[in-house]
């Protein structure tokens, strides 16, 4: 359940601003807030108006992976990610981008799983566990053995969410985790939500999907 918001924020973003070269103006400036444990904060706003850019600025793709200036603050626990090693901020953050085929490397769905928990020096057995559990949760056991590439989008995309849920990382970046998913998806979705507030974990969702966005703790727009 969210912690009372008279005690110290777990997760706070001060300032944040992102421009990028070609650009005469940021795509967002000065954005500050903050999240307590099992808060989750739902990011809303027209295409292109700068949602993804603010998942990749809180992960580290800006300015690692993607050319564009980052200036303010991000803090987890008063820990400052900002100069934090990408390898670091990735046992605090499970990240699922909008675009789920960039994020595959590996030629099975179990491969896949596997590398991302072996980078957080977990325990063989504790690995397998974790992923009979995030798959059978979004019901792609059957999927282990398959290639990523080769799976419809909808089926990508809830292998991406395995991963983020076997992670069991504090805090989870979702860009558009609805998108090509089907109604029996989604609901997994929706109930996977509600499990990770119990568990205390906190989740910023860039969403189109007005029922995600109505179940977040806090909203935010971003753009006009």
């Amino acid at each position: 359940m969210p912690i009372s918001s008279n005690l110290s924020p777990d997760f706070q973003v001060r300032s944040l601003s992102v421009h990028y070269p070609d650009c005469a103006q940021p795509v967002f400036s000065e954005l500050s807030f903050e999240l307590h444990r099992g808060e989750s904060l739902g990011i809303h706003g027209a295409n292109a108006a700068g949602k993804s850019s603010l998942i990749h600025a809180l992960c580290g793709v800006i300015p690692h992976y993607i050319s564009a200036a980052r200036s303010g603050e991000i803090y987890y626990k008063e820990r400052s990610l900002m100069d934090m090693p990408l390898s670091e901020i990735y046992r605090i953050m499970a990240v699922s981008l909008s675009d789920t085929k960039s994020q595959f490397m590996f030629p099975t769905v179990e491969y896949e799983l596997a590398f991302a928990l072996e980078n957080m020096a977990i325990p063989a057995p504790i690995i397998r566990q974790r992923i009979d559990a995030a798959t059978a949760r979004f019901g792609i056991s059957a999927l282990i053995d398959k290639a990523p590439l080769q799976l419809s989008g909808g089926e990508q995309k809830l292998v991406v969410l395995a991963m983020c849920d076997a992670m069991d990382s504090p805090i989870l970046l979702l860009d558009e985790p609805e998108r090509g998913l089907s109604p029996s998806s989604l609901q997994l979705l929706q109930n996977w939500l509600l499990e990770l507030k119990e568990q205390g974990r906190m989740v910023i969702m860039a969403t189109h999907n007005s029922t995600l966005l109505a179940g977040c703790d806090r909203r935010m727009r971003i753009g006009h």
